[in-house]
């Protein structure tokens, strides 16, 4: 790798496609609350809010993917070994850890119904996991990305037992409201990463912005900075809301 630049930089770009993410993801799950709680008639498996969630999904994972390459960017030359791997391991398993409040949380609200097991936090975090052991690759770790993307699109993959189910093996009939397994998600991650190595070579932009772009995007950059918060604290904000405009929602 080449030489880092020192120092934390936080790019306004990258946090204000985080920000528009987490409007997506926000705009999303009230329309899936509605209709989940039978509030308002909307079809959120197919058609356009079908895409739309899709599309919101990919873009969180390909953030995600494109942040820690930009953070590979910066590990200096001389570091080997399990000194690469700790940051990313520790970063991964606070995420997973969180991603194991989701699953609790879930779990008692949906009385064990749908409840998420291994959600986009949990890919997330896993996927950070994995990401030094494609390092060396660079921009064409889009290679393993896009064939595992591939992988999960085209081939049947065969039932199984439900701790298969981070590798997108599972029971017939299982259903999650947030189920985003390694196979194909960490390939959106690997490309993600990939668009992170082309975007930050160096850990540093290979582009300019101008001033009056930088503040314009400062705007979706500050919810894109709280990403996190804002994707635990959302859902409870959102059924308080829905509870006062609708009344008793269903199930609760």
């Amino acid at each position: 790798m080449l030489e880092p630049v020192p120092g934390r930089i936080r790019y306004t770009e990258l946090d204000a496609l985080r920000g528009i993410a987490i409007v997506m993801m926000v705009l999303f799950h009230l329309v899936f609350d509605l209709s989940f709680f039978s509030l308002f008639q909307v079809d959120t498996n197919h058609g356009f809010w079908r895409i739309f969630g899709y599309a919101t999904a990919s873009l969180f994972v390909l953030i995600a993917g494109a942040a820690v390459a930009l953070r590979a960017g910066r590990i200096p030359s001389t570091t080997r070994g399990v000194a690469v791997m700790l940051p990313f391991m520790k970063r991964g398993l606070l995420l997973i850890g969180v991603g194991f409040l989701v699953t609790v949380g879930t779990y008692l609200f949906l009385a064990g119904n749908g409840y998420v097991l291994f959600g986009i936090l949990h890919l997330i975090g896993a996927s950070t996991i994995l990401a030094p052991l494609f390092f060396r690759l660079e921009k064409k770790v889009i290679i393993p990305g896009v064939l595992i993307v591939l992988a999960g699109w085209l081939l049947t993959i065969p039932f199984g037992p439900v701790y298969l189910l981070w590798i997108g093996i599972h029971p017939p009939g299982y259903y999650s409201v947030d189920y985003t397994p390694l196979i194909p998600w960490f390939g959106v991650f690997l490309i993600g990463m990939a668009w992170g190595f082309w975007w930050y070579p160096n850990g540093s932009r290979s582009f300019r912005v101008s001033p009056w772009c930088e503040k314009i995007l400062r705007i979706p950059a500050l919810p894109g900075r709280h990403s996190l918060l804002i994707y635990l604290l959302h859902q409870p904000i959102l059924l308080v809301l829905l509870s006062l405009a609708f009344g008793k929602i269903p199930g609760i």
